[in-house]
């Protein structure tokens, strides 16, 4: 009896810390900061509120992510973690990560649910940080693929009005909207702090890892090396990449039946599987408890993954 009570009592304290990770953060801490080197304004916060929102999570995330510190995995997943514009250090994401993955499992496994609904819960649970920090990270691209045309024009413009490039590329970061505007703000922030032009070039394209805007830094770099007419190259760089966009969306139409059709079927036998567990929930519970279904169950599973990353390599068409 003891033991079951203290193993509750740790599953609820791990998934309870986890939460509160995950929605205190160190977001207020670290955003305060970014404003103060960007030179965006924020909002007003008052410190209690400041203590009473963060500095649990803060410290949680800080101290935990210790453990993961000596790893190099935390430094490479820190600049996935900037591109998803997630302001976590990578152990504490990764602190984050197993959190959720040893909480929501022993919680489930002692609110009743068997061990293998519990185990699943876990992985589940795992997941979902890293396909929310993808999914933001994809849209941030995109975002800022769709902006980047048209600041390359604003800047060929004040170009040809007499501006200087760092002129220009201040121009366009106070004028345009994130997320271009404030890569644009810490790529000049960084050349007021003493950085040369082409390292905050550098770290950039490093920093955001998208094709198009790589294409304009090399041409810039390229440009201040053996010199030429900045407006002119800018204006090609414009086109092409508006070209690029256009391309893209005309590829997207015409493949949009074979992701909607990669959707289906893969939901499809899932949304089987909870009609018939509302249903005769009796018939389809042999699946998870006889071993031959155990086996097929992890053999459908397996099918599935394969088929829906067959599927998106087949419709990922690299322009």
């Amino acid at each position: 009896m003891y033991t079951v009570l203290v193993l509750t009592f740790a599953a609820t304290f791990l998934f309870v810390l986890g939460v509160c990770a995950l929605l205190s953060g160190n977001y207020t801490l670290v955003a305060e900061r970014l404003a103060r080197c960007t030179s965006r304004r924020r909002p007003a916060v008052s410190g209690a509120e400041r203590r009473e929102g963060g500095a649990f999570g803060r410290r949680l995330l800080r101290r935990g992510g210790r453990i993961f510190a000596p790893l190099k995995i935390g430094e490479r997943l820190e600049e996935k973690l900037a591109r998803a514009d997630i302001p976590l250090r990578g152990e504490e994401f990764l602190f984050l990560v197993v959190l959720l993955a040893l909480g929501v499992p022993l919680l489930l496994f002692f609110l009743g649910a068997n061990l293998r609904l519990a185990v699943a819960g876990g992985l589940v649970s795992s997941l979902l940080p890293w396909i929310y920090a993808e999914r933001r990270r994809q849209k941030r691209l995109h975002l800022l693929s769709d902006q980047l045309a048209d600041s390359l024009t604003v800047m060929a413009n004040a170009l040809r009005a007499g501006h200087s490039f760092l002129q220009a590329m201040e121009m366009v970061a106070g004028e345009t909207a994130p997320p271009l505007a404030e890569e644009y703000g810490r790529a000049l922030r960084e050349m007021q702090l003493g950085t040369s032009a082409e390292a905050a070039l550098n770290n950039l394209s490093k920093r955001v890892g998208s094709d198009d805007l790589d294409l304009m830094i090399t041409a810039l770099l390229i440009q201040r090396q053996v010199g030429g007419n900045l407006s002119e190259v800018l204006d090609k760089i414009a086109e092409t990449i508006r070209e690029r966009v256009r391309i893209k969306g005309e590829i997207r139409t015409l493949t949009a039946q074979g992701r909607l059709s990669g959707l289906i079927i893969g939901l499809l036998p899932l949304v089987l599987l909870g009609l018939l567990f509302v249903i005769n929930p009796v018939y389809v519970a042999t699946l998870f408890s006889d071993p031959l279904g155990i086996l097929l169950v992890g053999s459908a599973a397996l099918g599935e993954v394969l088929g829906i990353a067959i599927i998106r390599r087949i419709v990922d068409i690299r322009v």
